[in-house]
Parts: structure tokens; sequence; C-alpha cells
């Protein structure tokens, strides 16, 4: 009974937290697909090593720290449970996937990492050990002579010799385990090739096994020239075969590499000439000699002198630019393929027209004394091109505020920034950057608060379809706010059952306490689930938040009778769908839809009182047997409930409160028979009392075929 009730929560838990999305753009792995462990081997590997995607934004370039990427494991009888990280300074976010010990032979996971619309999977594997005790998966290297050949080739091209590795268990192949080639940080080098029908976004020189266990890596030689060796990983670090020799011969040429002299700056009129370099080499970076080039000037207005056309052994070409009139483009290409090139770019007699807001306005409050989240950025433009080098004034206009400088320089992108700390008085700040140009002063203001210290509070939504400020008795919903969760990093949640008390916070409606799921702080931002008392009468109520003993000013709610909302998940093509299960528990998505005529459950909040009543805070409501056995109680729901497939009515079955679970309901319902078969069916719910007065649901969707 207890393991049944942890499933639940665990599963509930799932259902609470999920992320904001953001336009799309583009994701990558760069390193965790395809491992292998073994934790209960005594040669290990025993722990996944951290999954670490790039995010990129649609010119290919880094976005940078701060965006959000969402980790959604998927493991099978497990719920998929969403966990949020955020890119570091290089675009890079890292999870660090825990995985379950298997049961079987083996037990596989896939990790789901969205980031601004875009999605990879990474398919991770953990073994069982075997009866002599060693992991029960095993790999077989399928050469003739069972080790590595020696292989030599050109910078660039493929081998003409395939590595093929078999990886199978006592239940039978195993896929999505990692093969990739392994050589040292100097030297030659050489890697698995892409395979057709890569998923975008696979990881550079990783091969996964397929449906048959089997991997067939295709080696393409790169890196410098030369001799050395190489090793085959298999799994992360499961499996590594090796050395062999390897040998790597330069290729032809394939890459105009800059060197020097592109985004300098001149003024008109200047009449020495700048210097650009660029080398060819091949895709390794080897340098190239006697490769012919062609110089030309492709933007602007300027002459070319002294131009060297033909590379010496060091792979170094040349040309001296004079600009007349900017911005100056100077274009190198190889002769005979002009789409290898490089342009050189020269500001000429750049003039300021704008400063622009970047970063910094309007952010969060600060407490007094502490410093603001974010720093203040501008940019300085000339038309569409950010200036470089411009100095720019920040200064305190209103309010009390210190900043780390009074001027900033901006940088290759035209940005300038500084830091901002809280003063000691609260209230609302003005900060007012400005840069001259001529007899024109360009200025932009960032407009701040500081806050004195304790518990604030943003916002509440419905738990599930994140409604704002829709809440009605016993259904739950999520609070955001500020400074209750500072000491926390990560999610703090009571066992089993909701408290009136997490990690020293409380909650209250009217004066009446609520249960608190959980308090989280993930990346700064703070926020907790509750479920709203169920004796909070409607209209509005005001909730506070007390935190180590600091409640908040009050927050005006307002209760409505119904608040219904459905559960989702984020699907496997990034979809948000409704949490649905068939009668055999099975778990509908897009790779197990629904089938016309089924009959399914959906998890909401939100449908208000039961009969019997309902009181805050009910988990396992037990009513007596026949024989006088404390049974699990069937609580249905007072109001009407109607549920919606493809924009029409269906037979709802039964409307109740579920058992095991706090502020949710369960509603089974039967798929039309001759219900039109999509993807995306539109899924919605509709609660009344009466019919004066209906309480529509978040729209959903749900996959039939």
């Amino acid at each position: 009974m207890h393991k049944l009730k942890l499933s639940a929560g665990s599963f509930l838990t799932a259902l609470f937290v999920f992320p904001a999305f953001c336009p799309a753009q583009t994701i990558s792995i760069v390193s965790g697909n395809g491992q292998l462990v073994c934790p209960a081997c005594a040669g290990g590997p025993y722990h996944f090593a951290p999954l670490v995607v790039q995010v990129n934004n649609a010119s290919g370039q880094s976005v940078g720290a701060n965006t959000a990427v969402t980790w959604t494991p998927t493991q099978s009888g497990l719920a998929p449970t969403p966990v949020t990280t955020m890119t570091n300074s290089l675009g890079q976010a890292t999870y660090d996937f825990q995985g379950v010990s298997p049961f079987f032979a083996q037990l596989a996971a896939t990790v789901g990492a969205e980031a601004l619309n875009a999605t990879v999977q990474f398919v991770e594997t953990t073994s069982a050990p075997g009866l002599g005790g060693g992991p029960a998966v095993i790999p077989a290297l399928d050469t003739s002579t069972g080790t590595l050949p020696s292989l030599s080739g050109t910078v660039g091209l493929s081998s003409t010799t395939t590595i093929s590795i078999s990886v199978f268990s006592t239940s039978g192949p195993v896929s999505g385990v990692a093969v990739q080639m392994q050589t040292g940080t100097t030297g030659p080098s050489v890697t698995c090739a892409p395979q057709s029908g890569q998923q975008p976004g696979a990881q550079p020189g990783v091969i996964l096994t397929n449906s048959s266990g089997v991997a067939v890596c295709t080696p393409m030689f790169g890196g410098a020239v030369g001799t050395g060796t190489y090793k085959v990983v298999l799994g992360g670090n499961y499996v590594i075969y090796g050395p062999a020799s390897l040998t790597v011969k330069a290729g032809a040429p394939a890459v105009l590499k800059y060197i020097s002299g592109s985004m300098q700056s001149v003024n008109a009129g200047t009449k020495a000439p700048l210097a650009l370099t660029a080398e060819v080499t091949d895709i390794g970076g080897n340098a190239i000699e006697n490769a012919t080039v062609a110089w030309s000037v492709t933007g602007g207005a300027a002459t070319l002198s002294n131009e060297v056309t033909t590379s010496p052994a060091d792979g170094l070409v040349s040309a001296f630019v004079t600009p007349t009139q900017g911005p100056v483009q100077v274009k190198v290409a190889l002769v005979s393929n002009t789409a290898i090139q490089y342009t050189f770019s020269i500001n000429v007699n750049l003039v300021i027209t704008a400063l622009q807001d970047i970063s910094g306005n309007n952010q969060p409050a600060a407490n007094e004394g502490a410093p603001f989240a974010n720093p203040l950025i501008v940019q300085v433009n000339d038309n569409t091109v950010a200036l470089q080098g411009i100095t720019v004034n920040f200064a305190v206009t209103s309010g009390s505020a210190v900043l780390s400088a009074n001027s900033a320089t901006t940088n290759s992108g035209g940005q300038a920034q500084v830091t901002v700390t809280a003063g000691t008085t609260p209230g609302p700040v003005v900060i007012t950057a400005s840069v001259a140009s001529g007899n024109t002063t360009y200025t932009q203001m960032f407009d701040l608060i500081v806050q004195a210290p304790g518990t604030q509070i943003s916002a509440i939504a419905n738990a599930a379809g994140y409604q704002n400020q829709d809440v009605s008795p016993c259904s739950l919903a999520i609070i955001y706010g500020t400074q209750f969760a500072d000491g926390l990093q990560g999610v703090a949640a009571p066992f089993i059952a909701p408290q009136n008390q997490v990690f020293g916070v409380t909650v209250q409606f009217g004066g009446v306490s609520a249960p608190i799921l959980y308090v989280a702080n993930i990346n700064g931002e703070q926020s907790m689930s509750v479920q709203v008392p169920c004796n909070v009468p409607l209209g509005t109520s005001q909730m506070v938040v007390t935190a180590d003993n600091a409640p908040s000013q009050p927050f005006p709610v307002t209760v409505s009778q119904f608040s219904p909302g459905i559960f989702q998940f984020t699907d496997t093509d990034g979809v948000m769908r409704a949490v649905l299960v068939r009668q055999d528990g099975s778990f509908i998505n897009l790779a197990n839809p629904a089938r016309p005529g089924d009959t399914l459950r959906m998890f909401v909040t939100g449908l208000g009182q039961t009969t019997p009543p309902l009181f805050t805070d009910e988990f396992d409501p037990l009513s007596p047997d026949a024989n006088g056995d404390l049974v699990p109680q069937d609580l249905p729901v007072s109001a009407n409930v109607i549920v919606g497939v493809n924009n029409g009515g269906v037979l709802v079955l039964a409307a109740k409160y579920a058992y095991g679970m706090v502020g949710v309901y369960e509603v089974d319902f039967q798929v039309p028979v001759n219900t039109v078969t999509t993807n995306n069916a539109p899924f919605a719910i509709l609660v009344y009392q009466n019919t004066n007065q209906l309480f529509w649901g978040n729209p959903s969707l749900l996959p039939i075929q």
C-alpha cells in the first residue's frame, strides 16, 4: 500500500511543474547520449555522466546564459518528470541523469531536452549484473580478427574500412548504445561519420546501436596529419577497444581561415592601407601550399594592393586595402572552388544614430542593499550597425541605488553594461544611460524597484492549466513570488502527504491554512504548489505567505466555485498533451495513441466538492466494506462534468476524487468509435452546477489513431 501511495505521489509531482516555452531556434547534443552503466557491477561504470546540450539561435550562434532547457526523462512504467536547467555563458545546459536500477537485464530510458521549441533525444541504458557478477549487457567487436584494424586515410575523407559492434544481453539486442572513436588531444584524429537519417542535433561522431543491437562506424579522418593511435569507446565509458594504429595525410584545400585584419575602423580619407590575412587549410586545419586565391571588393568602396594569390608553405595569403567609403567588405576565395571564401569587414565613418535598451529594464525588484539580478545593457548603433569602442555614461537620476561604474565602453557587439546595487531606501529607481554624438545626446532610461526585505507574492495560477488567478476550494494552485525560498536550491517536498509547513513556509487563505505540496527555487525562480482549503468561502480571499515567521502583504485571490484544469505533459515531439491512461494502466502518448472506442482516464483539478464532502488535505479516503475492513472510498464529484473530444461531447463514465493524491480528480470517459483520428485532437472539460454559469478548463490535445 505504501509503495502505491509513493508512486502516486511521484506521478502527481511530475504533473505540477511545467516550463514556459520560447520561440523555436536550435538545440544539439554535446555529450552524454547513448551511455551504458552498470551501477551494481564491481567494475562499474556506476553513474551516468552529465547530459549536455548546446542552444544556438537561428544564425547558429550561442544564445549565451539564462536560456531555459527542459529535460524530460521517460522510462517505462514511470510518469515523466520535467526538470528545467539554464544555459551557461557558452549557451550550454547540463542535466545530471540519475537513472533507475533495472529489474531485468537492461532498462532503457529516453531524456528529451527542449529549448526554444526545438528538441533532441538522449537514450540512456542501465545494465544489471549477469550471473557471474559482471554486467549483463555484453558488447562484441565484429571484425574478422576481433581486434581494431589499422586505419590510414586523407583528412576529410571516409575510410573504406568499417567497424561494427554488436551489443546484446540475456533479454536480446540492446539498442541506443553509443559507439564513438577516440584519439589524443593532439596529432591525427578520426571519428565516426554521420549516418543518414540521424536525428537533427545528434551528438557529432556518435553512432547508436540499432534495434538489432548493431552499430556500424565508418571512420572519417580529420585533425592534424601524421601517425598516432585511436580507440573505440562503447556506451560512454562502458567498454574501450584498442588502441590501434592511425595514419592521416593532408587533404585538399577546404577552408579559408581568418587570421587578421577584419573589423578595423578608419576615418574617411585615411591613406594608410590596412593589412588583411587569411590561411588556406584542409578540413583538418593543416596549411596547404600552392593554392590559388582571388581577392575582390564586394561592399563599399576601396582599392586593393600587394595581393598574395598563391599560398606558400605556411598557407598564408594576404592583401592590403585602402577604404574610401564604408562599410567595406573584401572577399578572398579559392579559384578552384569559389564557395570556399572569407569576407573581411572594415568600418568607415560610423556615426551614432541610436542608443538601444538590451537588458535590465523593469527587472525583478531587489532588496535593500542587494545587487539587482541582471546588468543594465545598452547597444550603440549606427543605423543597423553596432558600434564598438563607444563610451556610454550611466547615472542614477532618481531613487536609491549604487552603480558599479559611471561609464562603460561598448564591445564588438556595440554593447556596454554596468551592474546596480539597491540602495537603503525602498521605492522606484531611475537610471539613465547616455552617449553624445556631435550636438546630439542619446539617452535610455532604466526603471527599477528597491524593496524592503520580506516575502513578496507576484501571482497565483491553476496548478494544472496555469490559468492565472483561477482557483476554487479543494483545487491545486501554484504561487509565484520572491524571498520565501532564498536558501533553497531545487525542490523541498513533504514525505507522502502535503503539510501545512514546508521549508519554513506556510500559506493561509483568509486565515485558513493551506496544505503545501512543494516549495521550489529553480535557478532563482521561486514557487510553491498548495491546495486551496476546501472551506475557503467563494469571492475574494486574502492570501498570506509566511516564511521564517515573516508574513507577506495580503494578496487578493478570487475563489470561484470551480476551476477545472487538465494536467499535461510534453510529448516526444515537443507538443503539450493531456495526461491520460487506459484501463490497463498504459500511458497515452504519441507512441501509444488512444484508439476510437477506448475508455480513458484524465487527471484534473478544480472540480469542487464530492459526495460525501471532501475535507482539506484529503489523501486516501477510506470506508468500511461489508466485512468491516477499511477500503478506498469513492468520492464522486457533485457537479456536472462534460468532456469534449474533437470539438464534440463524449460519454462521461465517472468523475471522482483521485485516491492517494491531494487536490486531484479522475474523470473516466469513452472516445467515440467514429471520431476523427489525428495526433492533435482538441480535448476539453467543462464543469457546471447549473447552466447559468459554466467553468471551462484549459484547452488540451490527445493523439487518436
